[in-house]
């Protein structure tokens, strides 16, 4: 009897891994197209890719979203997002492909895309009493690109395969993302000249902070946190074979590198919760829902008791990040006042800034003092609230705020139930790990704006929905 020998995909191997990631790197550095064009270049080969097989599709608008993230297209008609494309053509490719089959996106779907719905329709509401029906649609564009993503993300995730394979164009660009950082960091082989955004170094005054192949600092610095813990996660459930944990360990060192060479400190701090989750998932029997309700609480005190604003990054000057929290501190009060102020709708997505200056006097006079510090003009009408929570707040109303925090425990439900309902040890690694990554995604949305930057938060979402519907699927198999 002839014995039958498995042929391994390239890609599913280390040293093929390996080799794809110093190839973009070396292609990043020294092709004669700029990083963005080959961006761009790259996005559109797997997009067509996609058109027979709606997963790479996929593929591509994650790829966009660690890249050009921001990248907005005229047309005709009006200026639409490059994600928003994206997703309105993969759902094209997947009814099309789709059309004499049911698409499945599982158990977890429903409870996610509900409150989501909810959210959506406050938000509409309230821009269109307060903002105008121009800003109202043009917020709805970003909202919608949330439900797209919690959609499609399981609709094309048909097995175990396909979840790695996405998973692996994150883990893949990420690491490109983290390593290249490094080079621009220490200025190797001309890498800080090769950035997705012309001359930045050259247009960044200050602070030296690496953006990898990401649009900014910041834009890395949201994504490199939720990475690096789902990856720790993968390597202590043993999900993969032992030769891909120790590549998960390399990544994992490179990613915490690049963390810190964000300057960003928010980033940094928020591995911290993430990590105390991780292990709290792996180690005890704790609801989702507890640990996130104490890690948003512990995350408040610290705050509040001033606790994050000492200095540790050594590539920022001292004076530049206690400015910098002063700022926010700010920018909280006033929102906080304005939320108190207008309970149930909010005032509109577009409003803060014109509202804000009403409410100097409810913000610490101390505060206000140095309110011109650190960007230079008043804070006060120049900037947003910094923060996600009270954003949603003092935009959309208490309801809303809930509604957020509301898919953020189904999301974490999701996580839970998928890591103790497979047998699957990827899957577990995996679902456990974004579930801890969520808390990591929540602290640092508590100094950011990160919904308007960018749609991770719907990503995770989406991987959540998707983990859910294998974990029944895959239940019973290792």
């Amino acid at each position: 009897m002839e014995a039958t020998v498995q042929r391994q995909n390239f890609l599913s191997q280390p040293r093929g891994i390996i080799l794809v990631i110093l190839a973009i790197v070396a292609v990043w550095g020294f092709s004669p197209l700029s990083p963005f064009t080959l961006v761009l270049l790259a996005i559109a080969v797997l997009f067509l890719f996609g058109l027979k097989r709606p997963l790479w599709a996929m593929a591509a608008f994650l790829v966009s979203e660690l890249t050009v993230t921001s990248y907005m297209i005229d047309t005709p008609i009006t200026t639409i997002s490059l994600r928003l494309l994206m997703l309105i053509l993969l759902g094209l490719i997947i009814w099309h492909s789709r059309a004499h089959n049911q698409i499945e996106l599982g158990p977890g779907a429903k409870r996610v895309i509900i409150p989501t719905l909810i959210l959506l329709g406050l938000s509409i509401l309230s821009n269109i009493i307060y903002s105008g029906f121009d800003f109202a649609f043009k917020d709805f564009r970003g909202m919608l690109v949330g439900i797209l993503i919690v959609v499609f993300l399981p609709a094309v995730v048909g097995n175990l395969k396909d979840l790695k394979i996405l998973c692996g164009v994150v883990f893949i660009g990420m690491t490109v993302s983290a390593l290249i950082g490094l080079m621009q960091h220490y200025q190797f082989l001309g890498m800080n000249e090769a950035t997705l955004v012309p001359n930045f170094f050259a247009n960044t005054t200050g602070d030296y902070r690496v953006p990898g192949i990401a649009e900014s600092a910041l834009y890395l610095s949201f994504t490199l946190p939720v990475v690096a813990i789902t990856i720790l996660s993968i390597y202590l459930t043993k999900g993969l074979n032992p030769n891909t944990r120790k590549l998960l360990l390399i990544s994992m060192i490179l990613m915490a590198a690049a963390i810190y060479f964000t300057y960003t400190r928010s980033a940094i701090f928020a591995l911290v919760p993430g990590l105390i989750a991780l292990v709290l998932f792996l180690k005890t029997r704790i609801k989702g829902e507890i640990v996130l309700f104490f890690a948003l609480a512990a995350i408040l005190f610290i705050e509040m008791t001033g606790l994050l604003g000492g200095t540790y990054l050594g590539g920022r000057e001292q004076e530049a990040q206690a400015d910098s929290s002063y700022e926010r501190k700010v920018l909280w009060q006033a929102g906080i006042a304005i939320a108190m102020d207008n309970p149930v709708l909010g005032i509109g997505g577009d409003q803060y800034r014109t509202i804000a200056p009403e409410y100097g006097s409810s913000v610490d006079p101390e505060l206000m003092k140095r309110q011109e510090s650190y960007w230079g003009y008043r804070t006060l009408g120049s900037q947003e609230p910094h923060n996600d929570f009270l954003a949603i707040w003092l935009k959309y109303g208490t309801i809303a705020l809930v509604t957020y925090i509301w898919i953020m425990v189904i999301i974490m439900r999701n996580f839970l139930s998928s890591y103790r309902t497979s047998t699957n040890r990827f899957i577990r690694g995996l679902a456990v790990g974004l579930g801890a990554a969520l808390i990591a995604y929540a602290a640092n949305a508590f100094y950011h704006n990160c919904m308007a930057a960018m749609p991770l938060f719907w990503i995770i979402a989406g991987f959540s929905v998707a983990t859910a519907k294998l974990a029944f699927k895959t239940k019973g198999y290792t």
